[in-house]
């Protein structure tokens, strides 16, 4: 499966809205997750694509394509992570609550009646079965059931194949293990929250799912950095402004070696903080690709 972390950042964007001038100035020639990044001390041409966890919505199964051409230029192609490196045990222990808690003791029982009843009902998922895990499994869990129809396999692992069937040198942005550090950074109280927020209505926030796939398919970056920014609230400094800074400067540093084809969370391209802007600081030029 997927790792909750990167479903959890995407997911929980999609419930609130800013009011935002976008810093980049995306006019709609721009409206595209995928951007030519290239000029100061780079090796050739690289390429930077804002994925969704969540598939695209195109008609064609062999949407993969659109990007492969690209991928073919570079030496490496890299994700935020090296999806090669994903350590089971160390995944298992991040998953479960701490000092053997119990999710029921950390709700109320009318919280937690009302949601073991609402996922059972709605997903067929056994909130009993699933009570030393901490929420934010629990919302990986419950997005892997709601998409099982559309989303077999994230753009990320799609990408990442192809590249493994091409040859290149495959890297990660982020160490698996600063992902992990990551998603023991955010509190559980904030996990919970999120939780029963989901929970309340599971219609509602399949819908939401589905819309976030729409505005990505419309390549409009800049709302899915508004949601992305409002949406993790207290949280937002580590998860996305210090990641930004992170990406844009390793991605620099493997674009400096070789040609690069780098998949990021499309949250993380616009903003005043984003990673486009962050690479144009550092005198890289950033050109939109409209495929």
């Amino acid at each position: 499966m997927d790792w909750a972390f990167c479903f959890f950042v995407e997911t929980k964007q999609l419930q609130l809205q800013l009011q935002f001038i976008n810093p980049i100035n995306l006019k709609k020639s721009k409206l595209t997750p995928f951007w030519r990044i290239s000029g100061a001390h780079l090796t050739g041409i690289s390429y930077l694509l804002g994925t969704m966890h969540v598939k695209p919505s195109q008609k064609e199964k062999n949407w993969e394509s659109l990007y492969t051409g690209y991928i073919d230029l570079c030496k490496v192609f890299a994700t935020e992570f090296p999806l090669d490196k994903v350590d089971g045990t160390l995944l298992s222990e991040c998953s479960l609550l701490e000092n053997e808690q119990l999710i029921s003791n950390l709700l109320s029982t009318s919280q937690y009646n009302k949601l073991e009843k609402k996922l059972q009902k709605t997903l067929g998922l056994p909130l009993r079965a699933l009570l030393r895990m901490k929420p934010i499994m629990i919302v990986n869990l419950i997005n892997e059931r709601i998409l099982a129809d559309c989303n077999p396999i994230s753009m990320d692992t799609s990408l990442w194949k192809a590249a493994e069937e091409k040859g290149k040198i495959l890297k990660g942005i982020e160490t698996f293990e600063e992902q992990l550090q990551l998603l023991e950074r955010i509190p559980i109280k904030y996990q919970l929250k999120n939780l029963l927020s989901i929970g309340k209505d599971l219609g509602k926030y399949k819908r939401q799912l589905l819309h976030l796939g729409t505005l990505y398919d419309a390549g409009d970056i800049q709302k899915l950095y508004k949601i992305s920014k409002k949406g993790l609230g207290p949280i937002r400094k580590f998860m996305l402004n210090d990641r930004n800074e992170i990406m844009a400067t390793r991605i620099i540093e493997l674009a400096t070696e070789q040609p690069l084809f780098c998949a990021i969370g499309a949250g993380h391209l616009a903003g005043k903080n984003g990673v486009l802007r962050l690479l144009k600081q550092q005198g890289i030029s950033v050109k939109p690709i409209n495929v």
